[in-house]
């Protein structure tokens, strides 16, 4: 006889709206860039755009996928985005969050961000060319 299956609610906790912060100096910014010890991270600057208030979090399950080789880097930090289950709220307009990744390997000229998540509305960023620092600005 085999079991049921059960369903299972998970309790998630929203976050109140973060302030918006002053911009930083452009010349300040590459200052402390530059300053950065990556150790061959990869640093994905995420622009989530919205014209209404949202919901948003992030999976563990997220990965950059080398077009080339198929090897998959994985998430290692996230900063100004929650983790599931947690939701955090999104006002309208761009909202930003950091994404760290693992690094990718020499050969790969081309990668896509991938949330690999088992429901719909995961982030997807397909082709990104790569670049000499692995610092990316994409939209999501």
């Amino acid at each position: 006889m085999s079991t049921p299956y059960v369903h299972t609610i998970v309790e998630t906790e929203v976050l109140p709206v973060p302030t918006k912060t002053e911009p930083v100096d452009p010349a300040i910014r590459e200052e402390l860039l530059s300053q950065v010890d990556e150790r061959g991270q990869v640093t994905i600057r995420c622009h989530f755009r919205t014209v209404w208030a949202t919901s948003a979090r992030i999976w563990p399950s997220t990965y950059l996928v080398c077009q080339r080789t198929g090897h998959r880097s994985s998430m290692i930090h996230a900063e100004g985005i929650t983790c599931v289950p947690v939701w955090m709220p999104v006002p309208p307009g761009i909202t930003t969050f950091i994404l760290v990744f693992e690094p990718l390997p020499d050969e790969c000229a081309v990668f896509s961000l991938v949330e690999e998540i088992p429901e719909p509305g995961g982030f997807h960023v397909p082709s990104i060319p790569r670049n000499g620092r692995d610092l990316y600005d994409v939209d999501v």
